[in-house]
C-alpha cells in the first residue's frame, strides 16, 4: 500500500483517506496555531526560559529554607542531647558522692568497731588475768 508507486500524490491522497484527513488536520492546526498565537515563537521561547528560571530560583530558594531548617533541627537536637547528658552527668556524679559519703561512713564505723573490740578483748584479758591471780583457776 504504502511501497505502491502512484504517478501522481493526489491519487495516492485520493485511495487513502486516514492519510489524507491526517495531514489536512495538521496543516489546519498548525496555521490556526500561527493565526491564533499571542506571541511570536522567539518572544514564547523567551517567555517559557523565564518562567522556568523563576521556577528554578523557587525551588533553590525552598531547598536552601529546608536546608537551614534542618540545620537548625540538627542544632537544637545537639543542644538538647547535651543538656540531658550534662543532667545524667549530674546525676551520676551526686550518686558518685553520696556513696562515697556513705562508704567513708562505713569506714569509720568500722574502725569504730575495730576499736571497741579491742578494747572489750582486752578488758576480758584483763578480768581473766585478775581472775587468774586470785587463784580460783588454774
Amino acid at each position: 500500500m504504502f511501497l505502491q508507486k502512484h504517478k501522481y500524490p493526489q491519487e495516492y491522497l485520493s485511495e487513502n483517506p486516514y492519510v489524507s484527513g491526517l495531514l489536512t488536520g495538521l496543516l489546519t492546526g498548525l496555521a490556526v496555531g500561527f493565526l491564533f498565537a499571542p506571541r511570536s515563537g522567539k518572544e514564547l521561547r523567551k517567555q517559557i526560559a523565564g518562567t522556568v528560571g523563576d521556577q528554578t530560583k523557587e525551588v533553590k530558594h525552598q531547598w536552601d529554607k529546608t536546608k537551614a531548617q534542618a540545620k537548625e533541627t540538627v542544632d537544637t537536637i545537639k543542644t538538647n542531647v547535651g543538656l540531658a547528658a550534662d543532667k545524667v552527668e549530674d546525676e551520676v556524679n551526686k550518686y558518685a558522692d553520696k556513696a562515697v559519703k556513705e562508704a567513708d561512713k562505713a569506714e569509720q564505723a568500722g574502725t569504730e568497731a575495730v576499736k571497741e573490740a579491742g578494747r572489750l578483748s582486752d578488758e576480758a584479758k584483763s578480768a581473766l588475768d585478775k581472775f587468774k591471780d586470785t587463784g580460783k583457776l588454774g
